[in-house]
């Protein structure tokens, strides 16, 4: 069980700004094949829930601005734009919310035990910059050492230098005690990778906390 409530992660999500951080954690936690179907094929209790995947999947999307395939193709914007409550009005009839924002936070809420980042994540008035480099910077890579704690569906818990973090098996690569992840995710992750060159390329020698 979490070490939080619901009732602590409803009062964050108070803030618009932090029910968008959230739909940003969710859909990070899809995998590529559920994001390009806007389905939940992976039974691995993370992401969307099977009943919410295709609201979940779109609202993403939106404050993401990545396509079906995960590219970064639009800006991304936040859910009281000008449109979202005309993109998204069926969904907002259907669910018997006022705008977009409320549809976002109703989704948030049914999948609260997934949100234990947001305590450690600063609301600001700007996109991150973060989820715009996500899909500019994947070729990038970091390596760590890790330890094992656990496997849970299509998701592993380990132990990389004190942090305790789930990552999803579709975005990792491991030969023996070294994990290798994307950049983004590293980033994500909190574990302060340096931003890879114009090449797209991490120079590991770099890293302050390379284990290598």
């Amino acid at each position: 069980m979490p070490n939080f409530s619901k009732d602590q992660i409803a009062v964050l999500l108070a803030n618009p700004t932090y029910v968008e951080q959230a739909i940003r954690l969710l859909g990070a936690n899809q995998t590529a094949g559920e994001i390009k179907t806007k389905g939940t094929h992976c039974k691995n209790d993370i992401g969307f829930s099977a009943a919410y995947s295709v609201t979940g999947t779109h609202l993403y999307q939106f404050v993401t601005g990545t396509d079906g395939n995960g590219r970064q193709k639009w800006a991304p914007k936040h859910l009281d734009h000008p449109t979202a409550d005309r993109i998204y009005a069926r969904y907002i009839r259907n669910h018997g919310v006022m705008n977009s924002t409320e549809l976002a936070r109703k989704i948030c809420l049914i999948h609260w035990k997934q949100l234990g980042e947001l305590f450690d994540w600063e609301a600001t008035s700007e996109l991150p910059e973060a989820e715009v480099e996500k899909k500019l910077d994947d070729r990038a890579s970091v390596s760590y050492r890790f330890t094992p704690i656990s496997k849970k569906g299509k998701a592993v818990k380990v132990n990389i230098h004190g942090s305790k973090l789930w990552l999803p098996l579709s975005q990792i690569k491991v030969n023996g005690t070294a994990v290798t992840m994307p950049y983004w995710l590293a980033s994500k992750k909190g574990l302060n990778p340096v931003h890879p060159d114009a090449a797209g390329v991490i120079d590991v020698t770099a890293i302050s906390n390379n284990p290598f």
